[in-house]
């Protein structure tokens, strides 16, 4: 069984270093991202056929950002998870830290 992240000391698990390299990288990948979707957006006939998909990048995007700031919070978990502003992704967050506790 998995202890659940508490207190400044744990940056999910991982060195602080790490933890904010990582947060780089999801925000890089955020922006390419985003690019993507405004490439695709942009043309009328692409956007009619895959708005699902072009919204799906958009949720993704936003969960990345998320856990960015998680990562590169030093914050105990409860309160990182509070701050997170998707609902479902708290949700999510806050019941996989209860099933490893």
């Amino acid at each position: 069984m998995t202890q659940a992240l508490s207190g400044p000391a744990a940056t999910a698990g991982v060195d602080r270093a790490l933890a904010h390299a990582l947060a780089d990288e999801l925000v890089a990948l955020t922006g390419a991202l985003a690019d993507l979707a405004y490439e695709l957006g942009s043309e009328p006939e692409t956007l009619r056929r895959h708005m699902v998909g072009i919204q799906s990048v958009d949720r993704i995007t936003q969960v990345q950002l998320a856990v960015a700031d998680i990562l590169r919070s030093d914050a105990p978990a409860a309160a990182r998870i509070d701050g997170v502003t998707l609902e479902t992704l708290a949700d999510r967050l806050r019941a996989r830290v209860a099933d490893a506790a």
